[in-house]
This record gives structure tokens, C-alpha cells and sequence, in this order.
């Protein structure tokens, strides 16, 4: 199925960008990370490659620049990749038991290290003294030494392994943090859960902190190219699909416009139309 491109708005007549000053453009760009950079510049180069010569797909040209890894074709795993979402923080992810971050309840009295004695055998008093016992194992590095102050006395939390996990939502992003507490400390879990609860409520969709870079460089109907990449069950987020529209806290600054190449984009194939400003 074709993929129809987006045209430019017709009152937007800025001065074209050059190839040279849409490569310099994505270099500059904090956000490109190495793999994303490729995939601009792959694009780019296709776009600008069947400008100048006839019969040109700058899709194929992108996947051949790209390459294959694993038996796909990169370029169909960072298109995949680029669809814009959000991504939770790792602490936020659901633990299996003993991997989730320590628990954050308030420390009742201080950390004392204690190393443990590992087992040797029967008791003393039941073994047959047939030869010496052998002498205990600690479970520590030979001339390990405990830090003056623990970070959990310094920050006065429990610090056990956690089991019950609370997410509280931002009222303004809709980002997640997530509290984690100790069995002992369920109490606590609980009255945090109650008192974030209707702030979660309330909170918006969460303002998406991944992808959305492609649509910043180049005009095409982006959602249904991600939506065949990245499969059924993707959505586009209610901000937008670049990443130049979504709002930014704590700035409101917006972003500098960026040149983008207008192209029509299909399954099979991409067919530019120009370098616009």
C-alpha cells in the first residue's frame, strides 16, 4: 500500500537548505544518537541521490547503505526504532524478586555491617572430633573494609530487597517514577499508593521521549510508515509525531525549524521532491 507524503503548508516559503546544510544540521542535532545518525544521513543521501539521477529508489539506496544485520535489514530496525513513544526509566520496570532498587521507607536505626559466617558443617558440639574444625568463611573479600558512612544512613532509607512497587505519575508530563518498599514496609507502600492515586489519575498521556526524529528532517506520512515498521500495536502519540512539537519541561523555548526533504514515501520506494527550509 502506498504511503502518501504530507506537503509543506503552502505559506511556508523559506529559503531551501542544501545537502551539505541538512548533513551539518543532523550532525549538530544533541538528540541524533550514532544509529539514528546513520539512518538520517542514509535517507538524506538517497533523497538527494535521486534528485540528481533518474530511476533512483532512495529507500533501497538507504537499505543498501545500511546494510543487514542478523538477517534484516537495519534500516527496517531503526525506522522501528524512531517511532515516537515513551520509554519509561529502567528503576520504573517491573523486578523480578531481589533485582528491583533497594527499598526507600525510612531507616529506624542505623546500618552496622556485619559479615556473614558461611556454614562448615554440623555443630561443634555433635561432631566427631576426629580432626580441628576448619576456620569460619566470611562472605567478603579478603581486606575488604565497610565505607565510613553507608549511602543508607546517608540517606536514612531502609534499603532492603523491595517487593511491592508504587508508580506516581507527573501532573504536567505524564512520566512515571517509580517507589519501591521491603515486605517489612508494605504499610508504607500502601499510603503512597493511596496518595498518588488521584494524581495518576489526572495526569496526561505521557509526553513521548524517544524517536519522532525523522519527521524533523523530512515530510512524508510518517504515521503510516511507522505503523509498518513498527507494527499493530503502536499508536501516535496525541503530541505529534515530530519531535520539534513536543513541549519540553522546564523550557518553553521553542525548537529551531529545521530543513526538511519533502518526499513520497512508499513501501517500496521514496521519490523526492525538494529541500525546503
Amino acid at each position: 500500500m502506498p504511503l502518501h507524503s504530507v506537503p509543506a503548508p503552502a505559506e511556508e516559503q523559506r529559503p531551501k537548505r542544501s545537502f551539505p546544510e541538512m548533513v551539518a544540521a543532523i550532525y549538530e542535532d544533541p538528540r541524533v544518537g550514532h544509529e539514528t545518525r546513520e539512518l538520517l544521513l542514509a535517507v538524506a543521501y538517497g533523497c538527494d541521490l535521486a534528485k540528481r539521477e533518474d530511476g533512483v529508489s532512495p529507500l533501497k539506496v538507504a537499505r543498501r547503505k545500511l546494510g543487514v544485520h542478523a538477517g534484516r535489514a537495519r534500516y527496517d530496525r531503526l525506522i522501528a526504532d524512531d517511532a515516537p513513544r515513551y520509554e519509561p526509566p529502567r528503576e520504573a520496570a517491573d523486578w523480578g524478586p531481589g533485582g528491583a532498587p533497594g527499598c526507600e521507607a525510612p531507616r529506624l536505626r542505623p546500618y552496622v555491617y556485619r559479615p556473614r559466617i558461611a556454614v562448615t558443617g554440623e555443630p561443634e558440639e555433635t561432631a566427631v572430633p576426629l580432626r580441628p574444625s576448619p576456620s569460619p568463611v566470611l562472605h567478603a573479600a579478603q581486606g575488604f573494609s565497610p565505607p565510613a558512612v553507608d549511602y543508607r544512613n546517608a540517606q536514612g532509607i531502609c534499603g532492603a530487597n523491595s517487593h511491592h512497587r508504587v508508580l506516581e505519575k507527573d501532573p504536567r508530563t505524564g512520566w512515571v517514577t517509580a517507589h519501591w518498599f521491603c515486605k517489612r514496609h508494605k504499610d508504607h507502600a500502601d499510603r503512597v499508593a493511596e496518595q498518588v492515586r488521584a494524581q495518576n489519575e489526572a495526569a496526561p498521556e505521557p509526553i513521548p521521549n524517544t524517536g519522532g526524529l525523522l519527521p524533523c528532517y523530512f515530510k512524508a506520512d510518517w504515521e503510516k510508515v511507522y505503523r509498518h515498521y513498527r507494527g499493530k500495536f503502536w499508536e501516535p502519540p496525541s503530541y505529534g509525531l515530530c519531535a520539534d512539537d513536543w513541549p519540553t519541561p522546564g523550557e518553553t523555548l521553542p525548537m529551531p525549524s529545521r530543513g526538511r526533504l519533502r518526499m513520497v514515501v512508499s513501501v517500496t520506494g521514496l521519490e523526492t521532491e525538494g529541500v525546503d527550509q
